[in-house]
């Protein structure tokens, strides 16, 4: 009887996914998730769109793909007029006192021919200290505390000055840069952007009447185009429903002020990482899992939004699109709707207790949240189910996103090796749970207008001191007549600090509101209309 009661119970226990406990055995004992990444962001670099070494990335992670058996492929979805190619850079100031500077430069900006040393002048704040200051403007580099009146550039030009330097708010030098630049009409200032206490620094010796000299040297390129660009795509065909997919992925591009690590090199690990756990694991999925990695998110998630206006057909057999884009601390929750939440718990079953400081959580919403800036987005604005991961830090580990985010500090040692295994193992996992669920996730209040989740957007890309770089097609910043060139001062009559506090007036404004810019030295004051 003992025997037979043993046998009854063992029927009605369940039993582990092989395939489940192939991945956590495979990425504990041999994880490659951290030389993923090392290739990408020490071997090649930054990976800026239009850039040789994007091109590069993009080649090396379809190889990989297809070395672990993936169907792999690169689909050009566009091209950019000019490329942008960054080298090194350095900074110094040789006079009244010997100090390696913290530069940065926009992407789509020229550098300098080798170094150029000059005078600092500091930037007129008049037309009479214009005049005074034009004597000893040839050669000089401008040094600004602020973007300036717009009518003193065309003098820089004239007099023929080095370049123009300006202080970032803090210490972090945020890189940006607008694409849309013709190889007729290139750019042709230097403009540089020094960490604030040095610029400060720099600003009391001249306002003092001392001599600062400084050393720039920048080597950017320009390439002539039309650059092609793609999206990289790798297969692991499913066996049962091989017309229905499941995404993950994150984008390859990155700004190139630094390695672009956690922005989005983590991402693209993770997603190369979750590729190699499946196919060492032996999974055959039911549906297709699709690894994707899209270019052009950080001017506009042009690349996924340029695959989905070429695959309509597709869209409706997409069960989820699952993007991991939040750097590099841990994966820890996904939200979902009501009718998702009940399939997610069969899906999330086994990695809710991977860890005990590393806790995982579904978070039940209303709808999915939009207007958060990657690709999911694209996704989810043509009606496909997009996950944008949750993630978490320890109380020993992790940092602030912020610190890494588009700044000079985006460099390899920045990742958490511990939480980029973990996330590989969650990700994979819930890639193999999705795709062999009986059916595509539910679609039904996807995205709840009104809810929490349904961000608005502006439509602008900023520098740091809410300068407008680029502004998005049809958007309502474009509507109002907003330019690239004007600094955002106001809106909805709250000034404005920074990036931070113009996304969180965004969202407080009424439907209908004012925004003031400041254009050629003058505030204007200009009509938003925001969608519903």
């Amino acid at each position: 009887m003992a025997t037979r009661a043993l046998l009854l119970l063992l029927l009605f226990v369940p039993r582990s996914d092989p395939v489940v406990e192939a991945v956590l055995r495979e990425a504990r004992e041999g994880s490659r998730v951290m030389e993923h990444l090392d290739h990408l962001t020490n071997r090649i670099g930054p990976r800026l769109t239009s850039s040789t070494r994007l091109t590069q990335a993009c080649e090396w992670t379809r190889s990989e793909f297809e070395k672990w058996g993936l169907k792999a492929r690169l689909e050009e979805w566009g091209t950019f007029p000019v490329g942008f190619d960054r080298g090194p850079w350095s900074a110094r100031m040789t006079e009244p006192e010997e100090l390696e500077l913290s530069v940065g430069t926009n992407a789509w900006m020229p550098g300098t021919d080798g170094p150029v040393k000059g005078h600092a002048v500091l930037a007129p704040a008049t037309d009479d200290e214009l005049v005074k200051a034009k004597p000893s403007l040839k050669g000089a580099w401008v040094v600004s505390s602020a973007r300036g009146p717009e009518k003193y550039q065309v003098a820089y030009d004239e007099c023929g000055i080095a370049g123009i330097v300006r202080s970032a708010p803090r210490e972090l030098i945020v890189t940006g840069g607008r694409s849309s630049i013709r190889w007729d009409d290139l750019p042709r200032r230097v403009v540089v952007t020094m960490a604030a206490s040095q610029h400060q620094k720099i600003v009391g010796y001249l306002k003092e009447g001392k001599r600062v000299s400084l050393t720039i040297d920048l080597r950017n390129t320009f390439v002539q185009g039309p650059i092609k660009l793609y999206n990289v795509i790798a297969d692991l065909s499913g066996t049962e429903k091989p017309d229905e997919v499941v995404v993950v992925g994150g984008h390859i591009d990155s700004w190139d002020g630094a390695a672009g690590a956690t922005d989005n090199g983590t991402g693209v690990s993770t997603t190369l990482e979750a590729a190699r756990l499946l196919a060492k694991a032996g999974a055959k999925p039911k549906r297709t899992i699709r690894f994707m990695l899209w270019s052009g998110e950080e001017q506009g998630l042009l690349g996924s939004r340029a695959w989905i206006r070429a695959n309509p057909g597709e869209l409706k057999r997409i069960s989820a699109v699952l993007v991991h884009d939040g750097g590099t601390n841990y994966v820890s929750g996904i939200k979902a709707t009501e009718a998702m939440a009940p399939l997610f718990e069969k899906v999330f079953a086994p990695v809710m207790n991977l860890d005990p400081e590393l806790k995982f959580r579904i978070n039940r919403v209303k709808g999915l949240p939009r207007g958060i800036g990657s690709d999911h987005d694209a996704f989810l604005a043509a009606g496909v189910p997009g996950f944008f991961w949750e993630q978490s830090r320890t109380a020993s580990k992790g940092q602030t996103y912020s610190h890494e985010h588009h700044t000079q500090n985006d460099v390899y040692s920045a990742a958490i090796p511990e939480f980029q295994r973990h996330s590989s193992m969650v990700i994979a996992i819930a890639a193999w749970g999705i795709a062999n669920l009986e059916t595509l996730l539910p679609r039904d209040s996807l995205t709840a207008a009104g809810t929490s989740g349904e961000r608005r957007v502006l439509g602008v890309q900023c520098e740091d001191d809410l300068s407008i770089l680029e502004i998005s097609p049809g958007s309502p910043a474009e509507k109002a007549g907003l330019k690239p060139g004007d600094r955002i001062l106001r809106i909805s009559g709250q000034p404005l600090a920074d990036l931070a506090r113009l996304r969180e007036e965004i969202q407080k404004s009424p439907l209908q509101t004012k925004v003031v810019v400041l254009r050629e030295g003058k505030e204007l004051e200009l009509p938003v209309t925001f969608p519903k």
